[in-house]
């Protein structure tokens, strides 16, 4: 057991390195020195990973249906009053609310979590967002409402 005033004499470089690297030709791993300038070339500073202008325009075309989402539920959750009383009111609105900002956190969420992946990982997760975050309540009001203009004709 090492006691309080012993000194343990060792070499900052061997804590770098495994017994027998050298044997096997590896050197050791040097930490980069701080003070020194960082060399990246302009032309890898510029250069842009293969697809990644695909993934933009994908990623574009998809804030557009994404944001008619999120404006589709804000008419929606205005189609209907809810209920009267304190406390199941208050849980409907917090409802309303998070159905608002579910098209957003959905799109943002997967713009996040795909940043790695291929494309069309991307695309896959995003059409599916779309097709679940649909504002169903104005849709159906609508198709009600172009039932009924029908029968009157």
């Amino acid at each position: 057991m090492a006691r309080a005033g012993d000194v343990d004499e060792f070499d900052d470089d061997e804590a770098l390195s495994w017994a027998g690297d050298e044997e096997q030709g590896r050197a050791a791993p040097r930490l980069r020195d701080l003070d020194a300038p960082a060399e990246v070339s302009v032309a890898e500073a510029a250069e842009e990973a293969p697809g990644s202008t695909g993934r933009r325009v994908t990623t574009v075309a998809f804030v557009v249906p994404y944001l008619a989402i999120t404006i589709g539920w804000v008419f929606a959750v205005q189609l209907d009053p809810g209920p009267t009383e304190l406390g199941p009111s208050i849980l409907w609105q917090f409802g309303e609310f998070l159905a608002m900002l579910s098209a957003p956190l959905w799109f943002g969420a997967i713009l996040a979590l795909t940043r790695d992946r291929r494309p069309l990982v991307r695309v896959g997760w995003l059409a599916l967002g779309l097709g679940v975050l649909v504002p169903w309540p104005l849709i159906l009001q609508f198709l009600a409402a172009l039932q009924f203009a029908g029968s009157l004709a």
